[in-house]
């Protein structure tokens, strides 16, 4: 009997997973416990999960320095994720200039959707239960974060 019948198939790829890197938009000062920011581009930093079967070893935050940007916030925002080298981003809103340089990373892109969420610990929870989903287009328009700069 194949056990992975069980799962639905976002659930199978975070189930057969060995070590993830998972990034997630934060409030400044991140971390697990820390506000869940719905802006990529323009939110104050990223919190980053790493695990290695199933739990988590590490957690590290980086500041985002395109919080401030004129424009091209999401592109250089992506740019700062990618060099992380991460395996899943887990996101609120994304803009349409940041679609294209989010994907050129080849992470594993997903949205928390119309899921109540308050922390990044709350975002991770809804992750690891399959509740995500992936995303692949924009789901607001272009400079949508720039009527809330932090």
């Amino acid at each position: 009997m194949n056990n992975d019948a069980n799962y639905n198939s976002h659930q199978l790829l975070h189930v057969k997973k060995m070590n993830q890197k998972i990034i997630i938009p934060s409030m400044s000062p991140g971390g697990i416990h820390a506000q869940f920011e719905w802006r990529f581009g323009r939110c104050a930093t990223f919190t980053i999960i790493e695990k290695l079967d199933g739990k988590i070893i590490q957690v590290t935050v980086i500041n985002n320095d395109a919080t401030k940007a004129m424009g091209g916030a999401g592109i250089a925002a992506a740019q700062n994720v990618g060099n992380q080298k991460p395996t899943d981003i887990i996101l609120g809103n994304l803009g349409p200039n940041a679609v294209g340089a989010l994907k050129s990373i080849g992470a594993n892109l997903f949205q928390v959707g119309n899921n109540p969420v308050n922390t990044v610990k709350d975002v991770l929870e809804l992750f690891e239960q399959g509740k995500v989903e992936p995303v692949s287009e924009a789901n607001v328009k272009s400079h949508s974060g720039m009527r809330y700069v932090n």
